[in-house]
């Protein structure tokens, strides 16, 4: 599988495939032979092959493809994405100005999560909208101001109905 991979230190691209011995992985473009032994839900140990150090990593998973790794004494927070997802984000990051959230299904609005004249980054949930017993998060598809919310919790919406708009 490919992902891409933020951090402090920028995207890395890595590749991680099955091997007879345990996970080539590949980040970008150097080759690693891993063995991975998975301690419980939350701690791996970790030996590279090729000259034989291990490292016991401790690991935590946070919501939208974050990951909180430590290894020895250093934390790392982390953003794993698909590479399509992260063409997509990049794309979507730039984008900023006048644009409409509407409800793409018919629902009840659980929470409105923003305010008018709330600053908003690309992918931060505005609305909570549920449908067939499921709550959807709507989300911002780029970056703005809150300059108008047209809906309160307890609101019921039809599809394609103005929930929030950004300028």
């Amino acid at each position: 599988m490919r992902w891409v991979v933020r951090g402090a230190s920028g995207n890395h691209q890595v590749e991680v495939e099955r091997s007879a011995d345990g996970f080539v992985v590949t980040v970008d473009g150097r080759r690693h032979a891993i063995d991975l032994i998975c301690l419980d839900g939350s701690m791996a140990s970790l030996r590279f092959a090729d000259d034989g150090r291990s490292f016991q990593v401790a690991y935590q998973r946070g919501r939208d493809r974050q990951w909180r790794v430590a290894v020895r004494e250093r934390e790392f927070d982390l953003v794993v994405q698909t590479p399509l997802e992260a063409v997509d984000e990049a794309a979507a990051a730039t984008a900023r100005g006048p644009s409409r959230l509407l409800a793409p299904i018919p629902g009840k609005v659980v929470a409105v999560k923003v305010a008018v004249g709330d600053e908003v980054t690309f992918g931060q949930s505005l609305v909570v909208l549920e449908a067939m017993k499921m709550e959807n998060e709507l989300v911002a598809e780029g970056e703005g101001r809150v300059a108008a919310v047209h809906v309160t919790p307890g609101d019921t919406v039809e599809n394609g109905s103005l929930l929030v708009e950004l300028e």
